[in-house]
């Protein structure tokens, strides 16, 4: 079976889809040899990412190897879809300065004050270099709420600030059993696996 190459280094990102995707061999670009590298991401969508990243690795790894790269982030809706595609650097850009996922949700959560549409959306678009070369996306997407104020100690990013309201908790405060079912990540990862699975 082949091994699969992600376009990351991101811990929290990579820990998710080894256990997501537990049928196959998952490695880092770090774990398959690959450093960091310095990926412009400027496109307008997560789809755009999504390819921009899997792209920079795409004549670094083994040709045998399937390659897949993420982007995802939140759109809120009462702040015009921010953060969107700059869900990880939009604070940083404010504040001219490295942030923490902590600062960047209290900063969510100032924007919000006194806001009664809370409604969020993640996203994640995954993207494979397919045996042709071709690349082909795969989405999932979950509906949620900005929390009141932060909660939960599970999870990274973002997940102490979307609350679920089936559940009454964030995804923080959820085991990873539980953020499975809400995880746009997963349903992303799910598409993937089941269009591999018919190629082989």
């Amino acid at each position: 079976m082949k091994k699969i190459i992600m376009a990351t280094n991101n811990k929290g990102k990579i820990e998710e889809l080894k256990k997501m995707l537990s049928k196959y061999e998952i490695l880092s670009q770090k774990e398959d040899g690959i450093e960091d590298l310095d990926v412009e991401e400027n496109g307008e969508t997560f789809e755009e990412n999504a390819i921009i990243k899997v792209n920079s690795i795409r004549n670094l790894v083994d040709k045998e190897a399937y390659i897949i790269a993420e982007d995802s982030g939140i759109c809120i809706e009462a702040l015009d879809g921010y953060p969107g595609t700059k869900t990880k650097r939009a604070a940083q850009e404010e504040l001219g300065r490295e942030v923490t996922n902590k600062e960047r949700n209290n900063i969510i959560l100032e924007k919000m004050v006194n806001n009664t549409n809370r409604k969020i959306i993640w996203q994640t678009v995954i993207a494979l270099i397919d045996d042709d070369g071709k690349i082909k996306t795969f989405k999932g997407e979950v509906e949620g709420k900005v929390a009141e104020k932060l909660a939960g100690d599970n999870g990274f990013g973002f997940d102490p600030l979307f609350y679920i309201e089936e559940e009454k908790k964030t995804l923080a405060q959820m085991t990873f059993e539980e953020k499975e079912k809400y995880s746009a990540r997963k349903r992303a990862a799910e598409t993937l696996m089941k269009y591999i699975q018919e190629k082989n």
